[in-house]
């Protein structure tokens, strides 16, 4: 026997079975030879061990036993066995009870058993005692720490240690940082093996999102993150990659990137559509992406640009069109938050035309919205802004006149606009109608003729009937799930196209993740660690459906700071 196994019920049986008689006669032999040795009684028995391990006599080793931890056997069935021997020591089983159990000499027949006995666990139902495990704990610290990207030294924390025996759990013990970090490196490999395994058997498409960024650290991430609907009709994404592209971010590196990816994780055969942003080299990688076998259409869906970044460009555009007002705006606003002495000038200010002493947010260049309530917010404040910017000027030409706020608030003021016309939606309607008709072809083609006729009347009925939308809580998912066994082709077909990300979002919020991982604290982390940190916690999240979840975004904090202080809060 080896130290340490754990062994089934059936293996302990056939142990139990053949030493079941001659227990009771060894022990009396092994406290006389304790007796003859010096001890006036059984060493064996003082120890509190031995109120959590049922001795196993060894045959044909006289004094030799396999000691059976009776918490492991019943909670979870699994015999964890120890060896020992007449005269020696109990450090492997006290270890093993403090570790996984918390069970220790000082709590013997007062805390350790109220916590054994006297505490049921909800998540058993009520009917099982809850017991500590350090192993456990551990697991779960492990998931926490990442899911609140919190540092790996965490489980160090003194105070956290104080906490937690004074509060919660007396035999809790800190965690070493690579204790933490091996435990969280584990569970990602655990996730992703079920990952690849899930996809090995997914009968669907999936869709990619993928951009590239760069950390703080100057170093090149690549990020891939899949989308797909499942059995049950529920969105789902996963961040599948964020490796370190060190090579120069052409084309084709990009592409060797992607299908590395796509073959680690099963998905080479099953992708329908990949979400870029307008770089030229994302343009070039979809040319060697339309060499691939098995895409849909020759291809012609698979490209999707992003268009949270065409609106983006848009709206810098329109931004740069502003910059004449833009400009003086963010320098009084600096003015007003910076600088004291420019303070004291702006209250009487607001006093003087009857407005409340504002206390600005911050404008993000990055972010064109914030620019937008920016400027929303300046327009009722504009007699004030240009009387304090002039009054701070000295050249004429740079001073804001009324002609900038004009610009202003018709460019911000709200547009109805036009819908489109009949003859363009019919035209539209038209060609999707025929590109229905051409995955449904693709679909089939390798079936029987029936199967394609009952595809074509199921496709027929379909567009005849059409979708009866009015309901305010409408969700095509739903509609689709009820109606699968009516329409089953084109419901595979309804997963594999509303899965299609408009944007790129998905990567950008890795980005942001990453970012937040790799802070000036943590900014020692190898490339490896980041992309386990990332994932695993999208992973999590994606467990608990948490993904879409709101972070925390400093520009509303500002906002809200701003209100309260505006209003005296």
């Amino acid at each position: 026997m080896e130290e340490g196994r754990d062994y089934t019920p059936e293996e302990f049986a056939a142990m139990f079975a053949s030493q079941e008689g001659n227990n009771r006669n060894e022990e009396v032999e092994q406290g006389e030879e304790e007796e003859e040795a010096g001890g006036s009684k059984p060493s064996g028995k003082v120890s509190y061990v031995w109120k959590y391990y049922e001795k196993v006599p060894v045959p044909n080793k006289p004094r030799h036993f396999r000691c059976v931890c009776t918490v492991c056997r019943d909670i979870t069935k699994i015999m964890k066995s120890y060896a020992w021997s007449i005269g020696t020591g109990f450090g492997s089983m006290s270890r093993h009870l403090r570790n996984d159990h918390g069970i220790t000499a000082s709590g013997v027949g007062s805390q350790t058993q109220t916590q054994l006995s006297g505490f049921m666990s909800e998540q058993a139902g009520g009917d099982k005692p809850f017991f500590y495990s350090q192993k456990n704990m551990i697991d779960h610290m492990a998931t926490f720490v990442n899911l609140e990207e919190l540092p790996f030294t965490y489980g160090e924390s003194v105070n956290l240690e104080n906490f937690n025996r004074l509060a919660l759990q007396p035999s809790y013990s800190h965690v070493n940082r690579h204790t933490l970090k091996d435990r969280t490196m584990a569970q990602y490999k655990e996730h992703k093996k079920e990952l690849i395994a899930y996809f090995a058997n997914f009968d669907g498409r999936v869709a990619l999102t993928s951009d590239t960024w760069t950390s703080k650290q100057n170093n090149p991430f690549m990020c891939v993150t899949v989308h797909w609907i499942d059995n049950d009709f529920f969105l789902q994404k996963r961040i599948i990659a964020l490796d370190i592209m060190e090579e120069k971010h052409t084309g084709y590196n990009i592409y060797l990137r992607l299908k590395k990816t796509l073959d680690k994780f099963n998905l080479t055969k099953k992708l329908f559509s990949i979400s870029f942003d307008n770089a030229s080299a994302n343009t070039k990688c979809i040319d060697y992406v339309l060499q691939m076998d098995d895409l849909l259409l020759n291809g012609d869906l698979v490209h999707v640009r992003c268009c949270a970044h065409i609106i983006n460009l848009s709206a810098q555009e329109g931004l740069a069109f502003l910059a004449p007002l833009l400009e003086p705006i963010k320098t009084c606003i600096n003015w007003t938050r910076n600088a004291r002495s420019m303070k004291t000038q702006w209250k009487p200010l607001c006093d003087k035309h009857g407005l409340r002493n504002k206390q600005w947010g911050t404008d993000c260049a990055t972010r064109w919205n914030s620019t937008y309530k920016l400027i929303k917010q300046a327009l009722r404040y504009k007699n004030v802004l240009t009387e304090f910017y002039n009054s701070h000027q000295r050249d004429e030409d740079a001073m804001i006149d009324n002609s900038m706020w004009t610009i202003a608030a018709n460019i911000y003021a709200k547009d109805k606009g036009e819908s489109s016309s009949s003859s363009s939606v019919t035209t539209k309607s038209a060609r999707f109608d025929d590109q229905l008709h051409s995955i449904l072809f693709r679909r089939t083609q390798s079936s029987s003729s029936s199967t394609s006729t009952l595809a074509t009347k199921e496709l027929d009925d379909y567009l005849t009937h059409g979708v009866d939308t009015n309901d305010t809580d409408f969700n095509i998912l739903l509609w689709w799930k009820a109606r699968s066994i009516q329409f089953p082709l084109l419901s595979k077909i309804a997963r594999d196209v509303l899965v299609v990300p408009a944007s790129t979002v998905a990567s950008e919020s890795a980005f942001s993740a990453g970012g937040r991982v790799l802070d000036d604290k943590r900014s020692r982390l190898a490339p490896p660690t980041v992309k386990m940190c990332v994932c695993k916690r999208d992973w999590d999240l994606a467990k608990i459906r948490r993904q879409g979840a709101k972070e925390f975004d400093p520009l509303e904090a500002d906002e809200i700071v701003a209100t309260d202080a505006s209003s005296g809060n």
